[in-house]
Order: structure tokens, then C-alpha cells, then sequence
């Protein structure tokens, strides 16, 4: 429910000049995509299919390598043996991981006369409309992939288009040698097109049609090459045979309708809205609702090289910022190809846990997975990296949260945050009267060298507690496992919530106090791109700031990550930071570390890149590295500036940095199954309203002041609001609003 009429710029005019694909404008259906961009008198297409994989290689999972032994190798110190039990698989002398493969592009030449003069991304649409000068006058161009099939179809006069090439990624060197080091055959070349053969996988080939105002473009499957061929060309047959202006007309309805759902907001700063809307559009593309969960660069990976760290799913962070905006923005089925995914691994992911802990009742997610789930390889240390089950369990939660839905957190959530615990429980050992946790690790920190391990991390033990303080709330409302729920009130009781250590920011004289560690005896000692020991703030949400020893340790910490600097910071980086800034009371560095991701780290076209545009701001440097979840993370930073769900209360306007005395948002989800909208005027809030899907206890901040004005149906009443917090209980389909005690009804009179 949108209570306020918000009118989104979804049209982004695009800049012309184009260096390479990734500048281009995005098009998607969640599986098949293509980016628009623009190269001499050409428009270029490079497509790419988000499930166009070579499977072979990875990690292989030797029998000795369990946490028994791991654990004994460390403690004696031979992180040599520890490191050879994660061997990953070698071909032709070189290391082979499964890979998500580049595909190609079409070159589209325009006749001489022809010359494009405008490039707009129509997001409501999902569409790109060039314009072009002619002899004849103005001409357009409109580009669009089809929401139900891997179809791009490009629309313009026939008199402007000279010719089609077709170009396959082995045209290019780096895609060449690879295909060439990994035994990878060549494509063959067929009339529209080409077919690619791979080893293990299926063939698949892309083949176009041009008519008098139509170029399309598909990419389909086959046991063998004939068949992928065949299968491209019933695509082809098909669309010839029906009328594409009812394709488009579906296409353009589905994404209307997405947005129509998708929570709005307004701020007088454009590149900030931009930013969100933006974001919004390119998780969509990259978690359609009913296709496929989210990798590193989605359906949009290069041409000219395989996409770098294989295009994988991440676990550690770059999964979760790429869904991270789906909860606050209302889009909750973004979520669900992700939990569909999951659910096929869990026979992986249980035989995992069986590997590793021993245990029969246990699920264990690497770092660093293909579709599939099989790890790829990289840092082993993300390999035992127990937090990346217990991260998804989070979101699960979430999702369950933010929807009311009783029967997948009854069903869904409730085993998968027991099994991701059961796990943690085998790596567990006492000490004294006390758990630990002896092997741990704080996402990339060290690598996979030695300072990569310790004990008692914070991030783990933030996953733990978090866990444990979401089952007994679940045994506490709905008497699941009484046993099950003593042992996981010990575990609460008596492993740590979190390592600390002797603050390390000081200016000028020694000050006492202590903050947050990495893990025991490991401060955060050099600027760092995760910020892991902060999870307890966000996502994790485990850290109470009304406790004033908390807090004192959380600020601590938060001084010393200043002071540390962003100069080993990666795109991924900045989202979050801008997060954890709001969450902690700094709107107006919250709103800065988002312009500087533009800038640092974002393309012309807000495509976000691991690595900085130039040197100086961070040591990680290269343009062309291109990876999605930093620019979809930006939206969820936007809606934090709005509205923030912190420890069951709810935060409006709180974020928006005090220099903006204007903003609204319309229709975004907090937990609890609340719908928000609100406006601030002349620096002040002047209106709230929540709509409840359920039978829930609100808990606002108040906005306002000591009191509110409530109205609630027919009825306004002052209600106050105890502790700053306004409680109230609404029912299933209710709608209250909320002003500021001293409004008037427009005749003067104070409502009471």
C-alpha cells in the first residue's frame, strides 16, 4: 500500500559514450539478459544467460578433511597441511573451478547517414529507446528482452540498420585462451550465429533473425549441437508466428507491475534517487521472482573475458547485498529463487556437515558455490566458513518477518537456523564453565594465510547468538522443542556474545575502554573491505545500543573503523558502511559514503565496480571489474535513510542526513508485516501512515516528539509515547496514520 503519491523518474537518460559493455543499459527477464552500448557508428548487444556454466573442476573434498583435522593441524601450526586439505582440481597443468562463461555480442551497423543522437533506459518498461538523425529526420530504436523466453528483440526501420554481426566471446583473446587452456572447443558458426559445444554441459546455441523492422536474438539449450540449434530456431519460429506486440505488451505489464509494488521514496537529490531506482531495477534483472537467485554479475557478464571469481554465488556478503533492498522495497518474491535454490542443496548441504562436523542432522554452506552448491574454490578459509549457513538462515527470517508468514518460519526457517546451529555446536569446545569456538574466521581477513584464522571470532559468534536468540523466541511463542531450546539457552548463556579487546584509536593520551576484536587478540589492525565484527550491528541486529556498556564498546569499535579509512575498501564495501553509519546515528556520513560509492566506484551508468575508477581512494583499482551486488546494496542504504527496523522498533526519517528538509517515501515493508509511508516538510515529520497484513503490536519511534496525533479511522486521539516509543496493536488490513500533536483538522482546531 503506497499512502503517498509519489512520481519516480523511472526514465534515465544514458551517456553515448560508452568505454565498454558494462557502461551499457541493462535489459533482463532474470535469466537471459543483454547490455546496450555504443561503440563508433555501431550499437553493440552483449548477452549472457545467468545459467551458462562449464561445471568441471572445484574444490575436491579429500576424506581427511574434517574439522578434527583441520583443527589439530592449526593448533600445532602447519597451516601448509591444513591448506592442502582443500585441493582444487587440476587440468592441463592448470587450476580448473566451475566458471560461469562469457557469451558474446551483436554488432549492429548503422548505414552511413545515421547517427545516434539520444539513449534513454525505460525501467517501467523495461525497455531501451535509442534516437537517431536521419536523412529523413528523427528515428527510434527499441530494444527489449522478452519476460518469458531468452529473446531480445530489437525494433527500428529497416533503412537504418547496414549489418548484423555476430560475434562469439572466442573472438576474443582472453575468452580464446581460456576455452583453449581448459579444453573448451571452439563454437561453430551457423547461419545467424553460432553454436557452443562445452565438455559437460549442455551445447547452446544463439542464433538471430532479421526482418524488415526486426532484429531478434535468442539463446537456447540442447543435448547436442543440432539440438540447441533446433531448439533456437522453434524460438524463432514461434515469435514469427505470433505478434511480438503482445509479447512486448506482457513484458511491459510484468515489469508495471513490479513497480507498482515497489516501494517509492523522494529525495531533492537525483543522484541519490537514481541510485535507488536503479538498484531496484538491476535486482530485479538479477532475481526476477519465480527464475534465478542472484551471482556476481547476474545475467549481464562480460563478452570479451569469463566474468572474474567465476561469476559464482557468494556467500560472505555478495549474495546478501544483492537482495538486501527486497525486503524494505516490498519485493519479497526477489527473495524466493534463492530459498528455491537452497532447498535443491540441502542433500549437498547435509553430506557437508556429515564431511566436516560428524553430525547427521546439520547443514554447512562454503563461501564460494555454482549453482549446483559444489564449492569452486578460492580462499579455503571461506570454505569452513560456518556463517555463510547461518547468514542465509538470517535472511530467511527476515523474509518471514517482513511477510507473516507463520508456515514457512514453522516449516522453512525453523529447521534450517536448527541444522546451521547443530554445526556450530560440533565445532564448539568448553572452556572452564564457558563455550568457544577454537577455529573461526572473520570473512577475507587474512586471507588464507595464517592471520586468517583465531579464536572466538565476533562475526561467528554473532551468527551463533543470533541463531540462539531467534529459536527461543520461536520456542517461546510456539513450544516447538523444549529440549532443543535448554540446549540453545546454554549455548546463549555461556559463549560469548562477541570478542573484545584494549580500543585502538586513540588521540593523544591512552584512554581506557574496550571494542570490538576480530577474533581473539586481533584487533581490526588494518583498513579491511568486510566489516564482519560489525555484523551484530547490521545485518545480525544482535547488538542492544540502550545497554550502555554495549554501546560504549560498539562506538569504541566504530572510531577505530573510522579511523582505519576505506583504503582497502571494495565497491561491495560501501553500501554496507553507509548502513552501519545510519544505524549508528550518522545520517550525514551515511548519505556521504553513498555519493563517494558513485563516484569511487560506479560507472556513468551506476553499475557498481569491486574496484575503485582511480587511484588515491582505495588500493584496489581497475574499471573494468564489474560486479552487481555494490549498486543493488545502494537501494537498501536509500530505504535505511527512511525507515529502519531496529531490535523490534521501527525508525522513520531517522537516516535522512539533516541537510535534506524535504523527502517521502511510500509503501515500504518493515518487519512485522507493516507497510510504511511518510513526509517530511520544512524539516519536520508531518505524517506517518501504517498499514498492518496482520494481527501485530507496532512499535514506532515516535517522530513526533512526547506525543502523536493518531488517526485511526473516524477517530484522532493523542497518544503518548513512553520511552520515545509509540505501542500499538493493529489488525490484519488496518490502516493508522500518525501527525504531530499540535496539527490542526484546517479550522484551527487542535485534535484530541
Amino acid at each position: 500500500m503506497k499512502a503517498i503519491r509519489i512520481e519516480p523518474a523511472y526514465t534515465i537518460p544514458w551517456r553515448l559514450e560508452t568505454s565498454f559493455c558494462h557502461d551499457g543499459m541493462p535489459l533482463s527477464n532474470g535469466v537471459f539478459g543483454a547490455l546496450v552500448w555504443f561503440e563508433g557508428d555501431s550499437v553493440m548487444l552483449t548477452i549472457n544467460r545467468a545459467d551458462f556454466w562449464d561445471h568441471r573442476g572445484g574444490t575436491i573434498w579429500r576424506e581427511d578433511c574434517n574439522y578434527a583435522r583441520l583443527k589439530t593441524l592449526l593448533q600445532s601450526g602447519d597451516f601448509e597441511a591444513a591448506r592442502r586439505l582443500y585441493p582444487t582440481q587440476i587440468m592441463n597443468g592448470k587450476e580448473k573451478r566451475p566458471a560461469r562463461l562469457a557469451m558474446g555480442r551483436y554488432e549492429v551497423k548503422l548505414k552511413p547517414g545515421v547517427s545516434l543522437v539520444s539513449a534513454e533506459l525505460r525501467m517501467k518498461e523495461a525497455e531501451a529507446v535509442l534516437g537517431f538523425r536521419t536523412s529523413e529526420g528523427e528515428r527510434f530504436m527499441y530494444i527489449g528482452v522478452e519476460i518469458d523466453s531468452p529473446l531480445l528483440v530489437v525494433s527500428c526501420d529497416a533503412e537504418m540498420i547496414a549489418s548484423v554481426a555476430a560475434k562469439p566471446s572466442y573472438a576474443f583473446e582472453k575468452v580464446k585462451a581460456y576455452w583453449d587452456d581448459f579444453d573448451i572447443p571452439p563454437p561453430r558458426e551457423v547461419r545467424g550465429g553460432w553454436v557452443q559445444e562445452l565438455p559437460e554441459d549442455p551445447a547452446c546455441a544463439v542464433i538471430s533473425e532479421y526482418s524488415d523492422s526486426n532484429l531478434w536474438i535468442a539463446a537456447e539449450y540442447g543435448r547436442s549441437a543440432e539440438a540447441a540449434v533446433q531448439a533456437v530456431q522453434a524460438r524463432l519460429s514461434q515469435i514469427r508466428q505470433s505478434d511480438d506486440k503482445d509479447a512486448f505488451t506482457k513484458t511491459k505489464k510484468h515489469w508495471s507491475t513490479l513497480w507498482e509494488q515497489a516501494a517509492d521514496i523522494s529525495l531533492p537529490d537525483r543522484e541519490i534517487e537514481n541510485m535507488y531506482y536503479l538498484g531496484i531495477y538491476r535486482m530485479l534483472g538479477n532475481s526476477m521472482p519465480g527464475r534465478m537467485a542472484p551471482t556476481l554479475q547476474g545475467p549481464w557478464a562480460e563478452d570479451y573475458r569469463n566474468p572474474p571469481w567465476s561469476c559464482d554465488y557468494h556467500f560472505n556478503i555478495n549474495v546478501q547485498e544483492c537482495l538486501w533492498p527486497a525486503y524494505g522495497a516490498n519485493l519479497l518474491d526477489s527473495l524466493k529463487p534463492l530459498f528455491t535454490m537452497i532447498d535443491s542443496w540441502k542433500p549437498t548441504l547435509a553430506l557437508n556437515a556429515k564431511r566436516f562436523v560428524g553430525i547427521d542432522d546439520g547443514y554447512m554452506l562454503g563461501h564460494s558455490v555454482d549453482d549446483l552448491g559444489r564449492p569452486v574454490g578460492g580462499m579455503w578459509t571461506g570454505t569452513i566458513d560456518q556463517a555463510n549457513t547461518s547468514w542465509v538462515a538470517q535472511m530467511m527470517w527476515q523474509y518471514a518477518e517482513y511477510a507473516g508468514d507463520e508456515r514457512f518460519l514453522l516449516e522453512a526457517v525453523y529447521p534450517f537456523m536448527k541444522k546451521a546451529l547443530n554445526v556450530f555446536v560440533a565445532m564448539m569446545e568448553r572452556d572452564g564453565d564457558a563455550y568457544a569456538l577454537p577455529v573461526s574466521v572473520s570473512p577475507e581477513y587474512g586471507g588464507s594465510s595464517p592471520e586468517g584464522l583465531g579464536r572466538n571470532s565476533t562475526f561467528f559468534l554473532v551468527n551463533v547468538h543470533f541463531l540462539c536468540e531467534k529459536l527461543l523466541e520461536l520456542e517461546e511463542r510456539y513450544g516447538l522443542d523444549a529440549d532443543y531450546a535448554a540446549l540453545t539457552a546454554e549455548i546463549r548463556a555461556k559463549l560469548p556474545p562477541y570478542t573484545v579487546g584494549p580500543r585502538q584509536f586513540q588521540e593523544f593520551d591512552r584512554k581506557p575502554g574496550h571494542e570490538l576484536y576480530l577474533w581473539e587478540g586481533q584487533p581490526l589492525a588494518v583498513s579491511h573491505r568486510h566489516h564482519s565484527h560489525l555484523a551484530g550491528i547490521y545485518p545480525f541486529d544482535t547488538l542492544n545500543m540502550s545497554d550502555p556498556e554495549v554501546a560504549g564498546i560498539v562506538m569504541n569499535s566504530y572510531k577505530s573503523w573510522v579511523d582505519k579509512g576505506m583504503g582497502r575498501w571494495a565497491g561491495w564495501s560501501m553500501p554496507w558502511a553507509s548502513i552501519l553509519h545510519n544505524r549508528l546515528g550518522k545520517p550525514d556520513m551515511a548519505y556521504l559514503t553513498l555519493k563517494l560509492l558513485k563516484d569511487a566506484f560506479m560507472m556513468p551508468s551506476y553499475a557498481s565496480q569491486h574496484n575503485g575508477t582511480y587511484d588515491g581512494f582505495t588500493q584496489f583499482v581497475g574499471r573494468e571489474t564489474m560486479q552487481i551486488e555494490a549498486c543493488i546494496a545502494a537501494s537498501a542504504a536509500v530505504l535505511e535513510m527512511f525507515v529502519q527496523c531496529v531490535r523490534g522498533k521501527i525508525r522513520v526519517f531517522s537516516g535522512v542526513a539533516a541537510r535534506f528538509k524535504e523527502a517521502s517515501f511510500s509503501g515500504i515493508r518493515a518487519a512485522g508485516a507493516f507497510l510504511l509511508s511518510g513526509k517530511k516538510e520544512s524539516g519536520k515529520v508531518v505524517s506517518v501512515t501504517v498499514r498492518s497484513e496482520q494481527y501485530a503490536a507496532l512499535r514506532l519511534v515516535n517522530p513526533f516528539g512526547d506525543e502523536a496525533m493518531l488517526l485511526r479511522g473516524e477517530r484522532r486521539e493523542i497518544v503518548k509515547a513512553a520511552g520515545g516509543i509509540i505501542e500499538l496493536r493493529l489488525h490484519a488490513g488496518e490502516t493508522v496514520t500518525f501527525e504531530p500533536a499540535g496539527a490542526d483538522d484546517g479550522a484551527g482546531m487542535r485534535r484530541v
